[in-house]
């Protein structure tokens, strides 16, 4: 009867135990994956932004005196070159300040002969000794006053001159007219600022792209880098430019740091108006007519009964981790059991690593070590694998798993 029960206790403990060793593989074989499929195709990295169209060169047209607007010789979306004649101010007011100022000259020219006709006479009595100094003293201060006098009347004579010659209002460049601020009869006060009557854009032809970058991205972003961008007015088309300039001052809205990147953008078509909004999106890499994975599928963590299956797997080929320091950190980590855990079993690996599970010709789960290029929001590019065994486009790896009911 003892003899029974011994060996009733070794069957137990037998079964316990061949339970344990393969609950793994027992596990295992209860799950299914769902797969995704490799293929060949171009991938690219960008960094969106969003940003406003503008000319190259903007030029604000004023005028420099007050008074009343008589003529506009143009309106919105008019073509204007250098010198062309714009509006004109009343001259009314500014002639009859001309005549006066004239008037003022010519009483000055008679006082500056006649004081210079006393001067000279009484220069020649003062030298024979009639006349005494003072009085030559005196003839000679009212010649000089009278020469000072006339150069104030010549410049007020000049002055209103300049004035009535900015009563011409022209343009300083060849451009288009993109605003109109007055209308004819409008007074305009220019005491201490240039009233803004025209806006005119020089050359829409050649635009630019004003657009506000994270601080986040801004340290990929550089000089001629290819930028492409939508507006609303055209969604379905596609627009090009290029970097031209970063702008290293901080702009902070709302307790978040941009700087300004300048992107230069061809508009030979004219379809552009400044002002657009755009969705830009700066391409920092690409890669074409190269194997492309699903990140979903480098993304997959097994479980623990993948986990125990596969380590012998992972320790074989981690030597194919070139660089030592890293290569030694990886294998500590598949050993330390804190650490060799579903979510963090590829904690270790260093950066443009990666790997994914797949099952070989047998079914049996396997892995591979992976270097990874141009990586996107959906997929990444594989650069090289890790061992001997290379996978071609519609070769399948595993991206999820579920267990059978």
């Amino acid at each position: 009867m003892k003899k029974s029960k011994v060996i009733f206790l070794i069957i137990i403990v037998l079964v316990v135990v061949g339970y344990f060793f393969y609950k793994p593989k027992l596990q295992n074989k209860k799950l299914e994956f769902t797969y995704t499929t490799l293929k060949t195709g171009d991938i690219e990295t960008v960094i969106s932004s969003t940003g406003t169209l503008e000319a190259l060169n903007t030029v604000e047209v004023g005028t420099q005196i007050s008074g009343t607007i008589a003529r506009i010789y143009v309106d919105y979306n008019d073509e204007v070159e250098a010198g062309q004649l714009l509006a004109e101010m009343d001259l009314n007011l500014l002639n009859t300040n001309l005549l006066s100022a004239q008037a003022n000259l010519a009483a000055s020219e008679v006082a500056l002969r006649q004081t210079k006709e006393e001067f000279q006479r009484n220069q020649k009595l003062y030298d024979r000794g009639i006349i005494s100094e003072q009085q030559y003293t005196n003839t000679r201060y009212a010649f000089e006053q009278a020469q000072s006098n006339k150069k104030v009347a010549e410049a007020s004579v000049k002055g209103i001159e300049v004035n009535m010659s900015y009563a011409h209002i022209t343009s300083p460049i060849n451009g288009i007219i993109t605003e109109r601020s007055v209308e004819e009869g409008q007074t305009v006060a220019a005491s201490f600022a240039t009233p803004r009557m025209f806006v005119i854009a020089e050359d829409l032809s050649k635009m630019q792209i004003l657009a506000d970058v994270d601080e986040s991205d801004i340290g990929y972003i550089e000089n001629n880098m290819p930028v492409r961008f939508s507006v609303q007015t055209f969604p379905e088309k596609s627009f090009s430019g290029e970097v031209k300039q970063i702008r290293i001052q901080a702009i902070k809205v709302n307790n978040v740091v941009n700087y300004q990147v300048v992107v230069g953008v061809d508009n030979k078509d004219g379809l552009l108006l400044p002002g657009m909004t755009t969705n830009l999106d700066f391409i920092t890499e690409t890669a074409e007519d190269v194997l492309l994975i699903n990140n979903s599928a480098l993304r997959f963590r097994p479980n623990e009964a993948m986990l125990t299956e596969i380590k012998s797997t992972l320790l074989a080929k981690a030597n194919h981790i070139e660089d030592e320091t890293i290569r030694q950190q990886f294998v500590d980590a598949i050993n330390d059991e804190d650490n060799y855990t579903p979510a963090h079993f590829k904690d270790k690996l260093p950066s443009g690593i990666n790997g994914f599970f797949y099952q070989d010709d047998k079914e049996k789960l396997d892995f591979k070590f992976i270097e990874v290029g141009v990586s996107s929001g959906l997929e990444s590019e594989i650069k090289q694998f890790l061992d001997n065994r290379p996978f071609k486009a519609g070769d399948k790896v595993i991206n999820s798993l579920k267990a059978n009911k």
